[in-house]
């Protein structure tokens, strides 16, 4: 993310990151009403049909944002260890791929959302102890750059600023995920998903941050006109020797826990629009034969393209689902404030921009 903003916006890439990461917890907190007041009126059947619609609308969309989702992860995992193995085949990527997503639905079929959860707990473990120790041998490099008189200078493409804004627009994808909260509740109640959403998005905002803080004096060696996923790895070189292996194996967890949580939650979705006809296991194994349709169909920029705008169509739709909820399906003494009012629709601007303008970095 940091050599992407850097290519972008260049020394005003904090900005940007906590930009983003504010919208995606503006986001989080309209996903979070809709666990505490619209979940349980779908479960006892008393929302109102329009408000059934906008529902049922949004859940179909977001089945097939996690189809792309797991595509998008597990092809950046296997483009990146390939690339910095040197491996430049398209083929070798998308086989890499499709075994990668079949262990994954086989854990899932096999074990349940439990299993899942654990295969998750494992790579997330590792990813975060390897993010630690990066982002400590980051800080130590910053720090001797920063005191030692050193100052930040990217050749980034000039753009305009619409041309920015939209690229940023894009960014989104990023930051994705906390939206799976809303569909375990097989196992955890509402209460549960909004507190720990709340934590992961307030940790994983802090980290994105502080990342890409971090990176700044390191990211301003690579060509920013034309980056290369093999040249990020090389040029925390620079930083210490150790840094291109961890970051290479904090890349590697990061991508298979994002694709491990999707799955999740995309089988769990599936299960509950098809009314439990569907079980989550056999819902497991949909999404994941899906998305190697996907892998094999479409190259990995495309994949990106279409997973901004699921995600951002998706995330519309709550927004909507909520301003029409307490439209109409609160009670008159519960109507929401007018500060929630204004960040739902605020909201749902930001986020139809984002479907119809948002373009990938060059």
């Amino acid at each position: 993310m940091s050599p992407l903003l850097a290519s972008v916006v260049g020394i005003f890439s904090p900005v940007a990151v906590i930009g983003i990461v504010v919208l995606a917890y503006a986001i989080g907190a309209v996903i979070r009403f809709n666990i505490l007041h619209v979940e349980p009126r779908i479960k006892d059947g008393s929302l109102s049909t329009i408000t059934q619609s906008v529902e049922y609308l949004g859940n179909v969309a977001l089945v097939l944002a996690y189809v792309v989702a797991v595509a998008f992860y597990l092809s950046l995992l296997s483009s990146f260890l390939l690339s910095y193995l040197g491996i430049d085949n398209i083929n070798s990527e998308r086989w890499l791929t499709t075994i990668t997503i079949f262990f994954i639905a086989f854990v899932g079929y096999k074990r349940g959302l439990g299993g899942l959860e654990k295969l998750e707990a494992v790579s997330m473990t590792v990813q975060l102890a390897i993010v630690v120790a990066l982002l400590l041998g980051l800080g130590v490099f910053s720090y001797v750059f920063y005191t030692s008189g050193g100052s930040l200078n990217f050749d980034y493409p000039p753009r305009d600023f619409s041309t920015q804004m939209r690229i940023l627009a894009g960014a989104l994808l990023v930051v994705q995920g906390f939206e799976t909260s809303r569909f375990l509740s097989e196992k955890y109640n509402p209460q549960m998903r909004v507190a720990t959403m709340k934590k992961a998005q307030i940790i994983s905002g802090i980290l994105y941050v502080v990342s890409v803080i971090l990176f700044l004096p390191v990211v301003q060696h690579l060509d920013l006109q034309h980056i290369q996923l093999a040249k990020i790895v090389d040029v925390t070189g620079n930083a210490a020797i150790i840094l291109p292996f961890m970051l290479i194996g904090a890349a590697l967890m990061s991508q298979f826990s994002a694709a491990v949580a999707d799955t999740s939650g995309g089988g769990g979705l599936l299960s509950e629009n098809s009314g439990k006809k569907l079980s989550t296991r056999i819902s497991y194994l949909s999404i994941s034969i899906s998305a190697v349709l996907l892998v094999w169909a479409v190259d990995l920029i495309e994949i990106i393209a279409i997973a901004s705008r699921a995600f951002a169509f998706y995330y519309f739709l709550q927004a909507l689902l909520a301003l029409n909820f307490c439209y109409r399906d609160c009670s008159p003494e519960s109507r929401i404030t007018v500060w929630m009012r204004i960040l739902f629709i605020s909201v749902a601007l930001i986020l139809l921009y984002i479907i119809f303008f948002a373009i990938p970095a060059e």
